[in-house]
C-alpha cells in the first residue's frame, strides 16, 4: 500500500512539474503572432505586443504581458486606441471547477485609452469585422452558442489600475475632454459581499476623487435594489449620495442628497459649457432627498443656497432637452435680480449718456446690458419672497409664479409689498434676442412716496402716499437705449404730502420778480399739500401731462407739459393760483384768485423758474376783480404772506378801525389818463 502511495505521490509531483514546465517550453514568439492574429481577424485592427509574456497554470493561473498597443482607426488622430506598459493577471485555478470566477489579481500600469468619433457619428470602437464575429458567437435563434457552464459567483482580489490615461474626441459635436492620472482600486470578495470603488483623476487641471459603495452587489447582476454611498470631491463640486439603486430597466435611484459649488459659473466653464460673462451664478449648495430615472430628477424637503439667496421646498430637474428645465414650489429669503444684470451692476456712467444739464451728472448708462444668461436653462417656479431687488429698488413680501423659457423671464406678482404699500403686477425680461427687451405693469397703492422716488428714479423732493397704475415697455443693449425706447401709459396720485425744500408761493413770486434757475428758487420751506397727482404717457423716452392738479390751502395748482427722461430735462407750465381759501383736500379747484403762470424749463436736475406774464395780462379781468376783493385787512394780510412779506403789526389797543377823514386839502386827483393800466399795476404788484 505504502509503495502506490509512493507511486501515486510521484505521479502528482511529475504533472505539476509538467503543468509549471510547459510554458517555458514553449517559445512565447509563438504565443504572439497567433494572438497577433486572432486580434486582427476580429477587429481588423494591428495588436502590438513589444514585450515579454509571462503564463504559468499553477498554483493559479497567471498572465503577465508587457508593452501592448491596439491600433486605431486608419481615420483617427491617435496612433493607437489603447496602450498599457503593463498587465498582471492572476486568475485562481481550483475555483474554477465549481463555476466560480475568483480573480486574484489584476493590474493595469499605465493604460491609455483614446476614444474618437468621426464627423459623420462613427466611433473608432466599432471594428471593421465586429458584426460577423456577433453573428458567429450566436446560433441560429440569437442565443449564445456552444452552451457551457454559467458563472455562479464573482470575487475580486487586488484589482488596480495605475497611472492611466483617457481621452475623448468628438468632431461632430467639437467636444474634446482628458483624463490622466487615473488610479482605481476595486474589491468584491462575494458578490452578496459590499462592493468597494476608490480613485481618483486629473481632469482639466483638478482632481476628482470618487468613492463608492454597494451592499448588495449581486443586484446589479440580477436586478433588485442595493443600498450605495457615493461620494464625488473636487474643487469645483463636492456631492455625495446615501440611498437606494435599483438596476432594472435601466438604473433608478432614491435617496439623500447633498451638493455643494463654489462656483456655478466656474464648474459650467470646467465641464466645457462656459457662460457669458459676469456676475451671479456663484454658490450653490443643494441639500434634500433625491430620485431620478432616466432624464427626470426631483427633490423633495430640498435646502438651497444659491448666490446668497436661500430657499426651501420641492423642485424637479429635466435633462436631454435643448436646455435644462427646472421646475419648483419654494420659499426664498430674498432674489436679488441685479445679480444677473450685466456685469452686476444696476447702472453706470456711460461717456455719451445724457447728462440731465448738470456738472457731475454721469446720465444714463452705456454699458451693455446682458440678459443671454437667462438662456441657459428654463423654469417653471412658484416662490413666496421675504424681499427682491431690482436696479436700486426693494420690494418686500411677495408671491410670484416665474416662468423661464427660451430666454424670456415672466415674473407675475400676486402680493407685493413695497415701499410701507401693497400691490400686484407682471415684470417681463426677454433675453431671447440680441436686443433685451422689459415689460412692466404694476398697480400699487399706499406707498411711501419719497424713498420709492428715491430708489426708483433718485428724486428726493416728495413725502406723501402714493398710489401708481404704470404700464411701460423698452428694448434696448443699454439702460440709455432702454429709456430713450420707453413708452407706455399711467397715473398717480400723491395724498396727504409734501413737496421738501419749495414753497409754492415763494417760488411764483421769485418767479414774477425775476427769471431763476435752480430748485433752492422755492427757498427753503416745503408745500404742503392734501392731493397732487395727474395721468401720463410715455412715447420714446418722453413723458407728457396735460392735467396735472395740486389742492393745497392758499393754493391751487394745474399744470401740463413734458418730461424728455432721456435727456433729464422738463418743458412744463403750472399755474399756481394765489388762492383766498384755506380748504385743502376736498376744496374746489376754481376758486377765485390771482393765477400766477410759470414756465419750467431746463435740466430737472436744475430748472429754470420763468413767469409767463403775457398769459397774465390776458386775464386781467380776473386779477383787478381778485386785488378789489382782498382790499379790506384780512384779504391784505393773506395776500402778503403768500407773498413772503412779514405780517402786518397789530393795531393799538383802542384805536379806532374806522378810516382817517379825507384831507380836503390834497392834491387834486390826478386826471383819467394818468391812472396806471392794469399791466402796470400787474407789474408794480410783483415789484416788476
Amino acid at each position: 500500500m505504502s509503495r502506490l502511495f509512493a507511486i501515486l505521490a510521484g505521479l502528482i509531483v511529475l504533472l505539476i512539474a509538467v503543468v509549471i514546465a510547459v510554458p517555458m517550453l514553449i517559445p512565447m514568439a509563438t504565443y504572439k503572432s497567433q494572438i497577433a492574429s486572432a486580434v486582427k481577424t476580429q477587429t481588423g485592427r494591428d495588436l502590438r505586443l513589444d514585450g515579454d509574456i509571462g503564463l504559468s497554470f499553477f498554483p493559479n493561473i497567471a498572465v503577465s504581458i508587457a508593452d501592448v498597443g491596439l491600433a486605431n482607426a486608419d481615420w483617427g488622430k491617435a496612433p493607437e486606441m489603447a496602450s498599457m506598459k503593463e498587465m498582471r493577471a492572476t486568475l485562481k485555478l481550483m475555483p474554477l471547477f465549481r463555476g466560480a470566477v475568483e480573480i486574484d489579481r489584476f493590474e493595469l500600469v499605465d493604460p491609455a485609452i483614446h476614444l474618437e468619433v468621426r464627423r459623420d457619428g462613427t466611433p473608432n470602437w466599432q471594428f471593421d469585422t465586429a458584426a460577423p464575429a456577433a453573428a458567429a458567437a450566436t446560433d441560429g435563434n440569437g442565443d449564445a452558442a456552444g452552451g457551457g457552464a454559467t458563472v455562479s459567483e464573482i470575487s475580486l482580489g487586488e484589482v488596480a489600475i495605475r497611472n492611466g490615461r483617457a481621452s475623448y474626441v468628438n468632431a461632430q459635436t467639437g467636444a474634446a475632454h482628458a483624463a490622466d492620472r487615473v488610479n482605481v482600486r476595486l474589491a468584491l470578495p462575494r458578490l452578496d459581499d459590499p462592493f468597494e470603488a476608490e480613485g481618483s483623476l486629473v481632469w482639466k487641471g483638478d482632481e476628482i476623487r470618487i468613492d463608492l459603495r454597494a451592499e448588495r452587489p449581486r443586484a446589479f447582476t440580477e436586478g433588485g435594489e442595493t443600498p450605495v454611498t457615493l461620494a464625488i470631491a473636487a474643487p469645483k463640486v463636492t456631492a455625495s449620495y446615501g440611498g437606494m439603486l435599483t438596476a432594472l430597466d435601466g438604473f433608478a435611484f432614491a435617496g439623500d442628497v447633498d451638493l455643494t459649488v463654489p462656483s456655478v459659473r466656474d464648474l459650467a466653464a470646467w465641464t466645457g459649457n462656459p457662460m457669458p460673462a459676469g456676475d451671479g451664478f456663484g454658490p450653490l449648495s443643494i441639500k434634500g432627498k433625491a430620485s431620478g430615472k432616466g432624464a427626470t430628477y426631483s427633490f423633495s424637503d430640498a435646502r438651497i443656497g444659491f448666490d446668497g439667496m436661500n430657499a426651501s421646498g420641492a423642485l424637479s430637474l429635466r435633462t436631454g432637452g435643448a436646455r435644462p428645465h427646472v421646475k419648483g414650489d419654494l420659499a426664498v429669503d430674498r432674489i436679488d435680480v441685479n445679480t444677473y444684470l450685466a456685469d452686476g451692476r444696476a447702472g453706470g456712467a456711460g461717456s455719451d449718456g445724457g447728462s440731465g444739464g448738470r456738472a457731475g451728472d454721469p446720465g444714463w448708462s452705456t454699458e451693455p446690458i446682458d440678459l443671454s444668461g437667462l438662456k441657459a436653462i428654463d423654469a417653471d417656479f412658484a416662490f413666496t419672497a421675504g424681499e427682491i431687488l431690482f436696479q436700486q429698488i426693494k420690494i418686500g413680501q411677495s408671491a410670484l409664479d416665474l416662468k423661464l423659457a427660451n430666454g424670456v423671464l415672466t415674473a407675475r406678482l400676486g402680493k407685493l409689498e413695497l415701499y410701507q404699500g401693497s400691490g400686484s403686477g407682471a415684470l417681463t425680461l426677454n433675453g431671447a434676442g440680441a436686443t433685451p427687451q422689459l415689460n412692466a405693469n404694476f398697480t400699487l397703492a399706499g406707498l411711501a412716496a419719497e424713498p420709492f422716488l428715491t430708489d426708483a428714479a433718485d428724486f428726493k423732493r416728495l413725502q406723501g402716499t402714493t398710489a401708481i397704475d404704470i404700464a411701460v415697455r423698452a428694448a434696448g443693449r443699454s439702460q440709455r437705449d432702454m429709456v430713450s425706447t420707453l413708452n407706455g401709459n399711467g397715473s398717480v396720485k400723491f395724498t396727504d404730502g409734501k413737496i421738501k425744500g419749495i414753497n409754492l408761493a415763494q417760488l411764483a413770486r421769485t418767479a414774477l420778480s425775476a427769471a431763476t434757475s435752480g430748485w433752492q428758487s422755492g427757498g427753503t420751506q416745503d408745500t404742503d399739500f392734501s392731493e397732487m397727482g395727474g395721468t401720463f404717457t410715455i412715447a420714446n423716452g418722453v413723458l407728457a401731462n396735460n392735467d396735472l392738479r395740486l389742492l393745497s390751502p392758499l393754493i391751487r395748482v394745474n399744470g401740463a407739459g413734458t418730461v424728455n427722461i432721456l435727456q433729464k430735462t422738463l418743458d412744463y407750465r403750472v399755474e399756481p393760483k394765489l388762492a383766498a381759501s384755506l380748504e385743502g383736500q376736498g376744496g374746489q379747484t376754481d376758486v377765485r384768485g390771482i393765477e400766477v403762470p410759470v414756465l419750467i424749463t431746463g435740466a430737472w436736475a436744475n430748472p429754470r423758474f420763468t413767469p409767463d406774464l403775457a398769459s397774465m395780462i390776458q386775464n386781467r379781468g380776473n386779477i383787478e376783480q381778485t386785488i378789489k376783493s382782498i382790499k379790506e385787512d384780512k384779504g391784505k394780510g393773506l395776500i402778503d404772506s403768500l407773498l413772503g412779506k412779514p405780517p402786518a403789526e397789530p393795531a393799538p389797543s383802542g384805536a379806532s378801525s374806522e378810516a382817517a377823514p379825507a384831507d380836503t386839502t390834497s392834491e387834486p386827483a390826478s386826471a383819467p389818463d394818468a391812472r396806471p393800466s392794469p399791466e402796470d399795476a400787474l407789474r408794480q404788484l410783483f415789484g416788476r
